[in-house]
């Protein structure tokens, strides 16, 4: 009987962050493993068989990428390109990834310098209000969620971030001790 991951929780797409040290095995295994499957389950999942996924984990075969990508798609996974980030988004990402860690020390403290942000960035004009609308709704879901999206380095979390309540979190010393680290 082949394995379904339908109606089960593993039916929502799941994303895997591929970096540059992933190798494609690792990628499978760690997947297969987070869903509790054998090699034998992931094979008859990926219409191959248990000695060709057994190949792909341990490396000695790397799989093209229709084939990775259909092995994913099997494990409810997808393999996307995302552009690269900027030196600029880099940046904007490591100061907010500061500002993340702050947030977590001190959630308190973090949220209401946030909201004293946006009241100042509301009186700045209609070409601001968009994005603090934006922030306003986030920070009412509470620290998590901004803090995920601080840290994110999706296309929505990109452009979030050029528009930040946070200014003023990070003291001069801890901006340029988190810039310095940056390389362009």
């Amino acid at each position: 009987m082949r394995p379904r991951l339908e109606g089960s929780r593993f039916a929502d797409m799941y994303r895997i962050r591929y970096t540059l040290y992933m190798s494609s095995g690792s990628l499978i295994s760690r997947r297969r493993r987070e869903l509790g499957l054998t090699q034998g389950q992931l094979a008859e999942l990926a219409d191959t068989s248990r000695e060709r996924i057994n190949t792909y984990e341990r490396e000695r075969v790397s799989p093209q990428a229709d084939t990775l990508e259909r092995v994913l798609a099997s494990m409810q996974s997808e393999l996307t390109a995302v552009p690269a980030l900027t030196f600029e988004e880099r940046r904007s990402l490591a100061i907010s990834t500061a500002v993340a860690a702050k947030l977590r020390a001190n959630p308190t403290a973090v949220m209401e310098k946030a909201r004293q942000n946006i009241g100042k960035m509301r009186s700045i004009g209609p070409s601001e209000q968009r994005w603090v609308d934006v922030w306003e709704s986030l920070l009412a879901l509470g620290a998590g969620h901004v803090e995920a999206l601080l840290t994110s380095t999706d296309q929505f979390a990109r452009d979030l971030r050029q528009s930040s309540p946070f200014a003023g979190v990070l003291n001069e010393e801890e901006r340029r001790d988190t810039l310095k680290e940056l390389q362009r």
